[in-house]
């Protein structure tokens, strides 16, 4: 009750100040944002997947025929069918012609923005883990630790909690007026000189990394790299200086690759800084889906914002709340854009292809709160952009979000590949990803730290998102 009572105060304090709310529309909406809290229990059977084919992300090849054993929240034991001493009280999952891969990461989402009710979304596509990309502090910490003691469905979460935002920046925001509560979800910094405590204040709050999306001036950029050196933060964010002093920096990760893009430089010079960015272990998450969501006219874009039944796109109607306003504020400012952006993702989709062939990594993120970015359904657009437009292999795909984000966070121990010991995030498909990138979304069964949601597990907590969102 008394998350419930949080949900509904934090909404309120959104939407009441929007013109047109009245207290029970805001209930309404609250309601759907606080509801799907209903834990999934871990296993108290072992739980076993019998004759599947695991692609491990390892290297290794598929290998067919497989026993996968599960107790608890590992994975304690896998081998060629009838190697594997299977307890006699296991629950088995007979998977002969399915394939099971470790759980999907989205690398780039703002949760706070997409609302509790969407935590489910993610499980329900196979993405087990996220990293959110700067929010509301105080709620996705509450989230994480509910989602932990199994009182809430939803990803792991990896937080950098506000982002970090030149200080005329978050005054502008202020002044213009948004939906958003700006003061939870950015930091102000208003030069060099206040770059040390706001990330004091970032690393006193427990965040995982420092996301930085806009600087007053590259001796601010500078000063909130060394501070957040100095705590051994992890510094991620846009590309607010140049290539070199990115790498100077030590920032980890690239938001959006490089835009504008790079077509200032020749096609050599570009290959030597992407052959930097490869060495020193830059990553870059490119926010496909974001650019392809860009060149969606304002027309159209307003319609499916406003379409809550999902006839337009039927994923529409698993949304509601916060994010529905935001996206109608991001329909309305779309209303003015001039120019075509045609040209621009074009040459940033060239970068990345050399960014690629060059050995630089790619994480896949979708930048979940953005305007037609759909809570863990994106993912799977973003893989299959990895593919199509990028040029990886599907198995590059896969690696890419499961195996490298797990690194990422060292935390390859215990995550991003199906072996003894692991964590059992999985997920089994109906058909080969290999073969078909576009098999991600075909998924049978998701294994979240041991707990397993069957298809119709699934279908039922889509339902009930579903029915949130519609105030039922």
């Amino acid at each position: 009750m008394q998350t419930l009572i949080q949900d509904l105060r934090y909404g309120a304090r959104m939407l009441l100040k929007k013109p047109g709310f009245t207290l029970i529309a805001v209930l309404t909406l609250a309601l759907g944002i606080g509801a799907n809290t209903a834990s999934v229990r871990a296993q108290t059977r072992p739980l076993v997947f019998n004759g599947v084919t695991i692609i491990e992300m390892t290297g290794a090849p598929p290998q067919a025929e497989m026993t996968v054993l599960i107790v608890g929240e590992r994975i304690t034991a896998f081998g060629k069918s009838g190697q594997v001493r299977v307890p006699p009280n296991a629950r088995i999952i007979e998977a002969r012609g399915k394939f099971l891969i470790p759980g999907l990461w989205d690398m780039h989402v703002h949760l706070a923005k997409a609302g509790a009710g969407t935590l489910p979304l993610f499980l329900a596509n196979g993405v087990t883990s996220v990293r959110d990309m700067g929010g509301d502090y105080e709620l996705l910490l509450r989230w994480r630790t509910e989602i932990a003691a199994e009182k809430r469905l939803g990803p792991r979460i990896k937080t950098a909690g506000p982002m970090l935002e030149s200080a005329a920046n978050v005054e502008r925001m202020k002044r213009e007026g948004t939906v958003e509560p700006v003061d939870r979800f950015r930091l102000g910094v208003a030069g060099p000189e206040a770059a040390d405590a706001a990330v004091e204040r970032v690393a006193k709050l427990g965040a995982d990394f420092v996301k930085i999306r806009t600087v007053a001036s590259l001796e601010t950029y500078r000063a909130i790299a060394a501070a957040a050196r100095k705590r051994n933060l992890a510094l991620v964010g846009h590309p607010v200086a140049s290539p070199e002093e990115i790498i100077k920096a030590g920032q980890h990760s690239i938001e959006h690759s490089f835009f504008p893009p790079l077509s200032n430089r020749t096609e050599e010079q570009r290959a030597e800084l992407f052959r930097k960015l490869a060495a020193d272990g830059i990553a870059v998450t490119p926010t496909l889906v974001t650019g392809h969501t860009l060149l969606v006219p304002y027309e159209r874009a307003a319609a499916i914002a406003a379409d809550d039944r999902g006839r337009l796109d039927i994923r529409r109607k698993y949304l509601s709340g916060y994010l529905i306003e935001d996206w109608r504020e991001q329909a309305e400012e779309r209303k003015g854009m001039t120019g075509d952006l045609t040209k621009m993702l074009a040459e940033r989709l060239r970068d990345l292809r050399e960014m690629h062939r060059a050995g630089v990594r790619l994480m896949p993120g979708t930048d979940v709160g953005v305007l037609l970015v759909w809570p863990g359904f994106s993912l799977h657009d973003e893989l299959r952009l990895l593919v199509g437009e990028v040029g990886m292999t599907p198995m590059q795909a896969l690696i890419s979000a499961t195996r490298h984000p797990a690194e990422f966070f060292r935390m390859q121990s215990v995550l991003g590949t199906i072996e003894p010991g692991k964590l059992a995030d999985l997920v089994l498909l109906e058909a080969d990803p290999l073969a078909d990138i576009n098999n991600t979304r075909r998924i049978a069964a998701v294994v979240a730290g041991g707990k397993l949601l069957t298809k119709p597990s699934l279908q039922q907590m889509l339902a009930e998102v579903e029915a949130a969102a519609r105030g039922k």
